[in-house]
């Protein structure tokens, strides 16, 4: 009985904060907001320095964005990145800028002003629509202090001077930074993402995968694991796929994937669980190969940049409830195959791979690894 009545009082609580939670951030912007009393005007031809915020994003964000990085560099302006430190190796080298800058949300926003001491922003860039995360980007905002800031669907918060009103629910996720690029008169090329393969990582690659290549064989890339269980193939679907990979003596399927991860699958013959540790020698691997196959994941950005033939499974997830993932982080190029849940359960999570008919997916990769022979 004392059970049931703390597991009520427990679920009383979560609704309660969950109504609560919106007014609490609406309270806390306006709050952050309440010292700008006038938006600068924009003068795209006086700035020469930008920021964009990438706090709360990961790998797949980053890749995506270095198209808007690559242009902005281009047309003389400096790039910086506000980043956590788990994807600030990617700016070392792989994704070039002019410049980062770390955020913890641990830690004091002061740490990132003493990083600004020395550095005039006149742009920040908040790609991201109002979300549980916007008392943090205004922060940050706020410790940049910039001459102009531009944010999306942010017309009632003052920080941002410029609001792009943005609702195309289902467009690809790199039509936001070309509205950027129109907002700052530069012409907008076509869209390609721009990253630069550390040349130790990919040599050692080159040595890795030379006897599969000397021997005609072609590499067939496999990601299983999304960043959460319902973007995930289930162990059931992974040995399928393998064990369907494994007749073809002609291929050779790697699996990649964070290590802890795939280390527990067993492998078959044609079949290599990827021994190399490094995120670049990944990038490496799917450069050389001839078909992907992945979940939503990074992967997907990767082999687009070099224009793989790809199968790819989406799960129909909702973002904000409106934007329609399957369409704005899809592939986003034509030599990409995208294969639907069917669910339609249009939540945040989506729909669960693991209920896929592994036979559509299988049929379709028959296909493809027919058309190369």
């Amino acid at each position: 009985m004392i059970n049931k009545l703390l597991e009520c009082i427990r679920y009383l609580n979560r609704q309660r904060n969950l109504k609560v939670k919106p007014f609490k951030l609406a309270i806390k912007l306006a709050w952050l907001n309440r010292k700008k009393k006038v938006r600068t005007i924009f003068h795209p031809d006086e700035y020469h320095s930008v920021a964009i915020l990438m706090n709360d994003q990961g790998i797949g964000d980053a890749i995506v964005t270095s198209y808007l990085i690559k242009s902005l560099r281009e047309n003389g302006l400096k790039v910086y990145v506000i980043v956590e430190k788990r994807i600030a190796f990617l700016f070392e080298h792989f994704i070039s800028v002019d410049g980062v800058l770390f955020y913890d949300r641990k830690k004091s926003i002061k740490q990132l002003k003493e990083q600004l001491q020395s550095t005039r922003i006149d742009v920040a860039i908040d790609l991201v629509d109002k979300g549980h995360n916007s008392v943090r980007r205004c922060q940050i905002i706020q410790a940049i202090s910039p001459l102009h800031t531009i944010g999306f669907n942010q017309e009632k918060y003052k920080l941002y001077d410029t609001s792009i009103s943005y609702h195309e629910y289902t467009s690809h996720v790199s039509t936001r930074s070309q509205k950027i690029l129109q907002l700052m008169n530069i012409q907008s090329e076509p869209i390609q993402y721009y990253i630069n393969i550390p040349t130790d990582n990919e040599q050692f690659v080159r040595n890795f995968i030379k006897p599969i290549l000397e021997s005609n064989r072609k590499i067939i890339i496999f990601n299983p694991y999304g960043s959460n269980e319902a973007r995930s193939f289930s162990n059931y679907q992974i040995d399928k796929t393998l064990s369907f990979l494994s007749q073809y003596d002609d291929c050779t399927t790697i699996v990649v994937g964070e290590p802890n991860k795939i280390s527990h699958i067993e492998a078959k013959k044609n079949i290599i669980i990827n021994p190399l540790p490094s995120f670049f020698d990944t990038v490496a691997l799917v450069k050389y190969s001839t078909l992907v196959i992945s979940v939503d994941t990074s992967i997907v950005h990767i082999a687009s940049i070099y224009n793989i033939r790809m199968i790819c499974v989406y799960n129909n997830r909702i973002i904000d409830k409106q934007f329609i993932n399957n369409f704005v982080w899809g592939p986003n190029y034509s030599n990409a195959i995208q294969i639907f849940t069917n669910d339609n359960l249009g939540t945040g999570l989506g729909d669960p791979i693991a209920n896929l008919d592994m036979s559509i997916m299988l049929e379709q990769l028959k296909l493809e690894i027919k058309n190369y022979k």
